[in-house]
């Protein structure tokens, strides 16, 4: 069977007939078409009496097709494209984003379906897989330039990209009818070629959905999780058809078709291919690319902390949200339950509170809600990476530890709570802890961090403890990526209320999230109801004038629609003196871009990267040898632990 690692190559077909999104298109099967479900007939007769064989050839076709298009969709390129187009920018922008949440959805079912292939094959499978995803790229690469660069523009991407292409045909991967398609033209062409991209890579996961019957190791979830993958592409083929007979091949609307019509096409298929201000979600139900206000409050040397936080609870109208919330739901404000989540399973030793939300301060956010009439108080948090190594490191514990304890909360680990369910969007995560999920009203609550990939780890990232532990969306095996199951979280139980704590002790430095020598001093707070405003706010603040700098808020543009409008900073509005940040040099900047993938593949699964913990509070579950101990210690001298 011709894989290879041009676009020609995703096209995967059984008999399931699937039928196509808009009668204005051309619903004839084609050449393309045709002969991939030649093919795959061959490999099906190929691999009658071994289905696992079957299976993995179509896990590794999978992976290939879906590099391919996560790189030729990629945000950057379209956005590039639809700028040269003749459109009005209400236009661009409603197309932007549906092209941006299929690039997205491409994304999440690469990281899927790689992770699948580490988990249940050997050494040679997983070399394999690593090689075609690379195959990929380069032809996802290639392609795209191909189909959306003029000669004039990028004369050197395209002659490499046409290297690339007429070496693919010779050797046999890029069929005839597909080359011809690899060409500069009207961007209706190129909705039109991916239309069977779409369908028949929607076949290819019903075929392997199907075959996972057969297989007693792949249980009804990974079943399941192939089927939402199907379904997913079969939403971009409507997408793309709706494309094709919405342009003209003068890249402009086409005459009758308004904005407003194609927004209601758009959202027939799905909401969340919208942005923001299109789409039908309360501010009150997912307050998250709102904008509403964001309040900033700083004292001095002489401010009480304990002063200076209830003002800001006082003035960021916090009780005003409860009180919406509890009208929105039908229900008085005191039978309503509240979720805080904190941070402090970071916390590893006495001697640096940096990286724990203040203890005061979370009892102090809790007797304020308390005081509102407010009964079932919950503070929530989940265990981390660190008791693979430590012992003494359930949430209880170390809430223990750092003194957070009150007869205004209960203390709740969301490692004990995990309860299965069924997210409309996304992939791999699978539960959510009971609180969390039951909370009325819910607060994100994190110590302001630096964080060597983020920038700074807030309110919006606060919440990625309170699903499956964190530690399965972080190393090479994971079928999800960390921001992706974040972002399910928020969508489905966000947080209703964001504060940051950066009063005292804010660990500042390239890993400032797991704790800093020399904390910074900065007597703020941050507030609001948006979150992602909250943190965008609070970015800017700390040098970071992008938030799409920070991976997690940038999945969170991409997720919600990006904010509606310009955020108003109620209070200070000013940089924090003195912070430097992950970024702060050169070398700071190289061990940053480094340190996701290293930690990724170098760190023996976390064990590298560990802080120096109070033995008698958490002492080793295995005898840490010279060696472990030696490279444990440099590394921290490294990242300035």
């Amino acid at each position: 069977m011709r894989c290879g690692i041009f676009p020609a190559t995703r096209y995967f077909g059984e008999s399931m007939p699937v039928m196509m999104a808009n009668n204005m298109c051309d619903t004839a099967e084609s050449p393309i078409y045709d002969e991939f479900t030649r093919e795959l007939a061959q490999l099906s007769e190929q691999c009658k009496h071994d289905p696992r064989r079957e299976i993995i050839r179509l896990f590794l076709l999978a992976l290939e097709r879906e590099e391919i298009v996560s790189i030729g969709y990629r945000e950057s390129l379209m956005k590039r494209r639809l700028a040269t187009m003749p459109l009005a920018e209400e236009v661009r922008e409603v197309i932007r984003h549906a092209l941006v949440w299929i690039w997205k959805d491409e994304e999440m079912h690469t990281i899927y379906i790689r992770g699948a292939i580490l988990k249940i094959g050997g050494w040679r499978l997983r070399i394999q897989a690593l090689l075609t995803q690379v195959a990929g790229g380069i032809g996802g690469w290639a392609s795209s330039v191909m189909q959306h660069s003029r000669w004039t523009r990028a004369p050197l991407s395209r002659s490499i990209a046409a290297v690339v292409t007429w070496t693919g045909r010779m050797i046999g991967k890029v069929p005839k009818d597909v080359a011809k398609h690899l060409q500069y033209g009207p961007f209706r062409d190129f909705c039109k070629y991916n239309i069977d991209a779409e369908r028949t890579a929607a076949m290819c996961w019903y075929r392997i959905a199907e075959l996972s019957k057969s297989q007693p190791d792949l249980d009804e979830t990974l079943r399941r999780d192939f089927r939402r993958v199907a379904e997913d592409e079969d939403r971009h083929e409507k997408l793309f058809a709706l494309l094709v007979a919405a342009l003209t091949d003068d890249d402009e609307l086409i005459e009758g078709e308004t904005v407003a019509g194609l927004v209601d096409k758009i959202r027939a298929v799905g909401e969340e291919f919208l942005p923001r201000l299109q789409r039908r979600v309360p501010e009150i139900e997912n307050p998250l690319g709102s904008a509403q206000p964001v309040y900033v409050m700083q004292g001095d040397a002489d401010t009480t902390k304990r002063a200076l936080f209830r003002q800001l609870l006082d003035e960021s109208q916090l009780a005003a949200a409860i009180s919406r919330r509890a009208a929105f739901l039908g229900r008085p404000v005191s039978e309503l339950n509240i979720a805080i989540k904190p941070t402090f399973m970071l916390g590893y030793d006495h001697q640096d509170p940096s990286p724990v939300t203040d203890p005061e301060l979370i009892g102090a956010l809790a007797e304020y809600v308390h005081q509102l009439g407010v009964s079932n108080i919950v503070v929530i948090e989940g265990r981390n990476i660190y008791d693979r190594f430590y012992r003494n490191r359930s949430v209880h514990d170390v809430a223990e530890y750092w003194g957070i304890n009150s007869p205004s909360y209960q203390v709740v680990d969301s490692s004990d709570e995990q309860v299965a369910h069924d997210y409309r969007r996304g992939m791999a995560q699978y539960t959510i802890a009971r609180s969390w999920r039951d909370a009325d009203f819910r607060i994100s609550f994190p110590k302001l961090r630096s964080h060597p990939i983020e920038m700074a780890l807030l309110t919006v990232g606060n919440v990625e403890w309170v699903g499956g532990r964190c530690d399965e969306y972080l190393f090479l095996d994971r079928q999800a990526d960390r921001s992706t199951a974040i972002m399910m979280l928020l969508d489905e139980f966000p947080p209703h209320f964001g504060i940051i704590d950066g009063f005292e002790d804010a660990p500042d430095g390239l890993v400032g999230v797991m704790g800093c020598r020399k904390p910074k001093q900065p007597r703020r707070f941050y507030a609001g109801a948006d979150s992602l405003a909250v943190d965008t706010v609070a970015l800017r603040h700390l040098g970071v004038e992008e938030p799409s700098d920070a991976s997690v808020l940038r999945a969170a543009e991409h997720w919600f629609g990006g904010s509606s409008g310009r955020v108003e900073v109620i209070g200070v509005d000013t940089p924090i003196r003195g912070w430097r940040g992950p970024h702060s040099n050169d070398f700071r900047a190289l061990l940053s871009v480094m340190a996701y993938p290293i930690y990724v593949m170098g760190s023996g699964r976390g064990a590298l990267f560990v802080p120096k913990m109070d033995k008698q509070a958490f002492p080793f579950i295995e005898r840490e040898g010279m060696m472990l101990k030696l490279t444990r210690g440099a590394i921290r001298r490294l990242l300035g632990l």
